[in-house]
């Protein structure tokens, strides 16, 4: 019944268009247990790797599926309270354990994002998504220590021969 209720959340749900990779937060509204998120589904184009980032907000205890391409990517985590307010703080809700949220690394292709909600102890409210760019690590200093240590070294072996 649920996964029911699910895919008619997706298949009523109106179409946003597309969102911008490194865009920032994109808001959305949904109802209750079985609704779609507002701007379902969200489409996107990776080029590179890239980082797929949902939360609640406003009012802590709702929690979402995930579907990425029509597949279940998972739900983002339990929350960690009901009614404690955060307003629309994306950053601040997606950092702290009383909102749900999730975290999804894609690789480069074309996307379409649906949100569902699993559960929503007041009916409804407010979340958000956001795509960025997957940033890879920058090597720390003693990493660069290492290379150039072993540059000279190689030097100093070739400068003896």
């Amino acid at each position: 019944m649920r996964k029911l209720m699910m895919m008619a959340a997706l298949a009523s749900a109106a179409y946003a268009g597309p969102i911008s990779v490194g865009g920032g937060w994109e808001s959305f509204t949904f109802g209750d247990v079985g609704s779609g998120a507002s701007g379902n589904p969200y489409t996107f184009t990776a080029l590179g790797n890239v980082v797929l980032k949902v939360t609640d907000a406003f009012l802590s205890g709702d929690r979402f599926e995930v579907f990425v391409n029509a597949v279940s990517a998972g739900e983002t985590s339990a929350p960690g309270s009901q009614g404690d307010q955060i307003g629309d703080n994306y950053d601040g809700a997606f950092a702290d354990a009383r909102w749900s949220s999730g975290m999804w690394m894609l690789g480069p292709g074309n996307y379409s994002v649906d949100i569902v909600t699993t559960a929503s102890p007041f009916g409804g409210g407010g979340a958000a998504l956001r795509v960025d760019d997957k940033v890879n690590p920058v090597p720390e200093p003693p990493t660069y220590a290492l290379f150039v240590s072993g540059i000279a070294a190689a030097l100093a072996f070739r400068r003896r021969k």
